[in-house]
């Protein structure tokens, strides 16, 4: 019998009683009870100790856990301080190498320029004054020296264009113009390469006239200059380039349409980059600066417009740019005849 029950009984019952048959059934379940209450608390007593080293040995190891991790953030957060300063002083460095490669091209380009020019003057008195006492022979030489030096001449404006460019010297002029007029100017300029590399070029004009644009003149001409022998340089011979200039809401958008060899897909993301040619266009033609699209997209972004292209390969490409159309009403006559902006 449990001993708490058995105190219990010597306290309140006689001996006889206790052991009487009446009551030695009951006596036994309640000792059985006991029995099992110590059973239970001593569990639990030892579930709660267990518990309490389990709890401890936990935390122990969250405090290590976020010792450790507090370390580790002072560590990145000085990694972070160091990269950074690397960063920066990395930046600061190609800055200061740009701003100086821009000065050197410069200077170069000018420096070149000079005596390029001069040479052009001098193939120029050759041919003029005496192609009468040349051989063919050597009349083809100081042509093909002439296209050369003009070759050469158009690399440096295309760099100095790109210095003038990235150290904002860039000025626009802004007038009036009709896109159809100026169209049809810079195709007259381009007949001659056109009929020499058996192209066809053709400009499909609106049905009516398209309204003004407010431009810097040269710069639309050089962008069109610029899209317009691109495409005739790259079109076989016998193929078409065509030009379109259109009326969308409230802009203009002209394209160059070719038929040429057109732009490796991988390759139409770096288009516009400068320096930048595709790989079939170095095989079809050497020469090259890389530039001119670079330049052109400037010159558009800058009259507020858009330039883009497709391109499938050995089918062709259609390059086209947007600019906005021109309020007359809101455009002084002042500020159309000599409005100025810098890049």
């Amino acid at each position: 019998m449990h001993h708490l029950l058995k105190r219990q009984l010597k306290k309140t019952l006689s001996a006889d009683l206790q052991s009487s048959p009446e009551l030695e059934g009951l006596l036994k379940t309640v000792s059985d009870t006991y029995e099992n209450y110590d059973n239970d608390r001593n569990f639990l007593e030892r579930s709660f100790d267990l518990s309490s080293k389990e709890f401890a040995l936990l935390h122990e190891k969250v405090v290590t856990l976020l010792e450790e991790l507090r370390i580790e953030k002072e560590t990145v957060e000085q990694k972070i301080i160091e990269r950074t300063k690397e960063l920066t002083f990395a930046n600061e460095r190609l800055t200061e190498l740009d701003k100086v490669k821009t000065e050197f091209i410069s200077v170069a380009a000018h420096q070149l320029r000079t005596p390029l020019t001069a040479i052009k003057w001098i193939f120029s008195l050759l041919t003029d004054e005496d192609s009468a006492n040349l051989t063919t022979e050597q009349r083809g030489l100081i042509m093909k020296g002439n296209e050369s030096n003009e070759r050469m001449i158009a690399l440096i404006n295309d760099m100095l264009a790109v210095t003038r460019i990235e150290s904002g010297k860039v000025q626009y002029h802004f007038k009036l113009i009709h896109i159809e007029e100026l169209i049809d100017s810079v195709i007259l300029d381009f007949t001659g390469l056109a009929h020499k590399r058996n192209v066809n070029l053709s400009f499909e004009k609106p049905p009516t006239q398209l309204p003004y644009i407010n431009a810097d003149q040269e710069k639309i001409r050089s962008v069109i200059q610029n899209l317009i022998e691109n495409a005739i340089t790259y079109t076989k011979d016998g193929g078409h380039v065509v030009l379109r200039a259109e009326r969308e809401q409230d802009i203009l958008k002209v394209s160059i349409q070719d038929d040429g060899i057109g732009i490796p897909k991988q390759q139409q993301s770096s288009i516009f980059n400068k320096y930048f040619r595709a790989d079939n266009a170095t095989r079809v033609q050497t020469d090259g600066s890389g530039l001119g699209l670079f330049i052109t997209k400037k010159a558009i972004e800058k009259h507020g417009g858009t330039i883009n292209f497709k391109s499938i390969l050995d089918k062709g490409s259609i390059f086209y740019f947007t600019l906005p159309l021109a309020n007359v009403d809101a455009i002084s006559s002042s500020s159309t005849v000599d409005s100025k902006s810098e890049l």
